[in-house]
């Protein structure tokens, strides 16, 4: 946090001269003596929301996979007309410390395509699926996985 707010004011000063690092320095330096004393920051929480960023920029890239490989699978239960589709409605119940965890699952089920959250009332999902193979293990799935492992860090 200190070199990020040393380098910021490195960058609105527009130009580099030992001068302005310095006195760049003592600002930040104090600045961050405020937020450590006051705010209650601390290197130790600023680790932690490192380490729920990475967790999280993780997340996005399994659902990129995820919703690239059920396109796969919708476009070949469109072109492939000899296939029997069996639609399912899938309930199931998943526990998570915080809300916003909650909605990023169903969220995360409703962008994947051949899949919708139709409710979410407390901790039970209520899920339509295109074919009954997209309903299977997906009260466990990727999503599932990596929201637990992300509230892992959530003391």
């Amino acid at each position: 946090m200190l070199f990020l707010l040393i380098l910021f004011w490195i960058v609105l000063n527009g130009k580099f001269t030992w001068e302005i690092f310095t006195i760049g320095a003592l600002i930040s330096a104090a600045l961050y003596l405020f937020l450590y004393r006051f705010v209650g920051y601390s290197p130790k929480r600023e680790l932690q929301l490192i380490k729920r960023g990475l967790k999280f920029a993780l997340y996005l890239l399994i659902l990129i996979k995820e919703v690239i490989v059920a396109n796969c699978k919708v476009i070949y239960y469109i072109y492939n007309s000899k296939l029997e589709v069996e639609p399912r409605v899938v309930s199931f119940r998943k526990n998570f410390k915080e809300e916003h965890h909650k909605v990023l699952l169903a969220e995360s089920i409703t962008l994947t395509p051949g899949t919708i959250t139709v409710h979410l009332e407390g901790n039970r999902y209520t899920v339509h699926c295109l074919d009954k193979e997209m309903a299977l293990g997906i009260n466990n799935s990727v999503f599932v996985k990596q929201l637990k492992k992300m509230e892992s860090d959530i003391k």
